[in-house]
């Protein structure tokens, strides 16, 4: 069992994003200062076709996936379970996707498992992969998950923080090679939910919450993707969620696969497509430092078309919309912890009754049987 050889991990004593300390007569990470942008950094942006997980397998080939995947190594494929909502496949990663990943790191040689942590209303069990379609996959593809709040975990000490983040033990290892592979949405608190958000997912506590009551939501996305850095950002989808995501989404047809070796680059492509003014992106801005992302367009690299990124710019959250979701929402982060994850998942089918009525009525149909949007 994949989820057995995690728990026996041992951290190092350094690398170059942490260093393990004792504190209290607790292990803990603490931060270490370093740049995450790469002169080097390089971005392929592909089409969709009629095999979308051969075509997804061969994106992350174009951006190192052999140097960095090779016999034996673990490989996290981390998704978007928890911040979607059923039956509105927008809101979760793309199944498709999530297929090429697992085929293309077994034929490096690679032994993939997908991995999500329980949210603040839902818990990733057998039940919850089920109605995400995703349990007949993984038993199809004999494929493993773990849940990353049931794995070890640790304190992460971001710098300048006086309280840590609760992080998944083993995907901190650098053994363990981590594929950040969300939905591609806008996000009514965070602008966008792309590849950094998608780590937030690696904290191992449901009690996010405290993170909105706090006022740190922005700088806990940042911090966590810092702390587990992905190897590879895969940002595809055949349809993007426009709007109120990431539980309300206007569902556009997409159909581009963009693959990257650094995610700030993979991020700043995404706010492109998104119609998202990067700087605007707090947690995008936070881990850049506010510089330019350098990155280097991979050869045989596409342009997204314009049309495309021209219906998903009108459902976009403008800072103003933004700062007033925040206000909104606020209130709910203060519903009694038990509650949220006892109560709130039960009320799922009015939060899908609603997108279908005001929302999915508003975009395209989701197309079970795929047709890319594209000629020739």
């Amino acid at each position: 069992m994949i989820a057995d050889e995690l728990e026996a991990l041992e951290l190092p004593e350094e690398t170059e994003g942490y260093r393990l300390e004792e504190r209290g007569g607790e292990s803990v990470l603490v931060e270490k200062r370093r740049d995450m942008l790469d002169p080097k950094a390089r971005v392929f942006i592909g089409r969709m076709s009629e095999k979308i997980p051969a075509d997804v397998g061969d994106a992350i080939v174009k951006v190192g996936a052999r140097k960095i995947i090779s016999e034996g190594t673990l490989v996290a494929i981390k998704i978007n379970l928890g911040g979607g909502v059923n039956n509105v496949p927008t809101s979760y990663t793309d199944l498709l996707v999530a297929e090429g990943l697992i085929d293309k790191v077994r034929e490096l040689g690679g032994r993939p498992f997908v991995c999500e942590a329980n949210m603040r209303s839902m818990t990733m069990n057998r039940r919850m992969l089920t109605r995400r379609g995703l349990y007949p996959l993984l038993l199809r593809k004999g494929a493993e998950f773990v849940n990353l709040s049931e794995t070890a975990d640790i304190d992460f000490h971001p710098l300048g923080w006086e309280t840590p983040i609760r992080l998944a033990r083993p995907l901190l290892h650098p053994d363990v090679k981590v594929i950040s592979v969300p939905a591609l949405k806008h996000h009514w608190e965070c602008a966008i939910s792309l590849a950094q958000k998608n780590m937030y997912g690696a904290i191992a506590e449901r009690q996010k919450s405290i993170f909105h009551r706090s006022g740190t939501i922005d700088e806990t996305v940042a911090a966590a993707a810092r702390a587990v850095t992905p190897d590879i950002s895969l940002l595809a989808h055949r349809q993007v969620g426009g709007q109120l995501g990431p539980h309300f989404c206007i569902p556009i047809d997409f159909g581009y696969i963009i693959a990257s070796d650094n995610v700030l680059a993979a991020d700043y492509v995404g706010c492109d497509f998104l119609g998202t003014n990067w700087r605007d992106v707090k947690h995008l801005q936070i881990n850049c430092n506010g510089q330019e992302i350098p990155f280097k367009p991979v050869k045989g690299s596409v342009e997204i078309d314009v049309e495309t990124k021209q219906r998903i710019a009108k459902t976009a959250i403008s800072p103003r919309r933004l700062k007033f979701w925040r206000s909104f929402l606020f209130p709910q982060y203060w519903v009694p912890h038990k509650t949220q994850y006892q109560q709130t998942y039960k009320i799922e089918p009015l939060a899908t009754w609603l997108n279908w009525l005001f929302f999915h009525s508003r975009g395209d149909p989701w197309q079970t049987q795929w047709r890319p949007p594209f000629n020739g």
